[in-house]
């Protein structure tokens, strides 16, 4: 994909689709800061991927506009460029609409949403000199595909979607590309629907592919989304959910609905044994 020697700053970097993204980057070639909130997470990081000496850590709260910053000056100093940054830091909690308090709405809001922002305005800032580079961030298909009892994290990243997107409009002149990925359910610990023995299944039956996503496989598409084979897209939301959102899929009916072809032939045979 063409993108050995470059540098990326990850959030959320410790787990989940965060640590896929870092090890995938890291496969190809690619130089990586990996920003969390956990430093536990980041000690792992390092152990586990950073015998290489391509990687750095940065402990960083993205609802923190310096925390965001230090991560991208981290990768300046460390290897002189900053090619990519991925906005994946995000949490969430699920709540009746009723008792989600003032507190836990700001905090999803300014991780997630107001997060991305800082994530997004610090990574072009440095960006816009070169002229180039990507910015990804991660949705979700609760922007718009809403699920129940979770009304701040799925205003959150509706709100990332608007904000892709208008990132994307006033950023080309600076070459510099801004997606989104939009996941539905992936196996990581935060969701805690993949590993509930009576939901689970029922929620699979609903997905045409018949499982939930791996993290590597968001990963795949990060990595597409910062390659040069990606190089004129931009303002898009690549949608990762299995077939969920396709549609609803409806049992067969017993017998040919009325006005159907079928139904006309089967009235047709009827008469004929009369």
């Amino acid at each position: 994909m063409n993108l050995a020697g470059r540098a990326a700053v990850v959030t959320g970097a410790g787990n989940g689709i965060g640590r896929a993204i870092v090890e995938r980057l890291l496969q190809e070639g690619m130089r990586v800061v990996g920003a969390d909130i956990e430093p536990e997470s980041l000690e792992r990081l390092r152990a586990e991927l950073g015998e290489a000496g391509q990687i750095e850590t940065v402990q960083a709260d993205v609802s923190r506009r310096e925390d965001v910053a230090r991560a991208v000056s981290r990768c300046l100093e460390r290897f002189g460029q900053l090619d990519l940054f991925v906005a994946n830091a995000g949490i969430a909690d699920a709540q009746p609409f009723h008792e989600i308090s003032e507190e836990s709405w700001r905090r999803i809001i300014d991780v997630n949403l107001t997060g991305t922002f800082f994530c997004i305005q610090e990574a072009a800032r440095a960006m816009m000199p070169a002229r180039r580079g990507a910015i990804v961030a991660t949705s979700s298909t609760n922007a718009w595909y809403v699920e129940s009892n979770m009304w701040h994290y799925n205003a959150s990243k509706g709100g990332i979607d608007a904000l892709v997107r208008s990132a994307a409009l006033d950023l080309g002149q600076y070459g510099i590309r801004v997606n989104a990925v939009q996941p539905s359910m992936v196996k990581t610990r935060a969701a805690f629907v993949t590993e509930d023995p009576d939901f689970a299944p029922r929620y699979l039956e609903r997905v045409p592919l018949g499982r939930f996503a791996r993290p590597e496989e968001i990963a795949s598409i990060v990595a597409f989304l910062a390659s040069d084979e990606a190089t004129y897209v931009t303002g898009q939301a690549i949608v990762a959910d299995g077939g969920l959102t396709l549609g609803i899929a409806l049992p067969l009916p017993e017998a040919p609905l009325p006005g159907s072809a079928r139904a006309a032939a089967a009235h047709d045979i009827s008469q004929e044994n009369l």
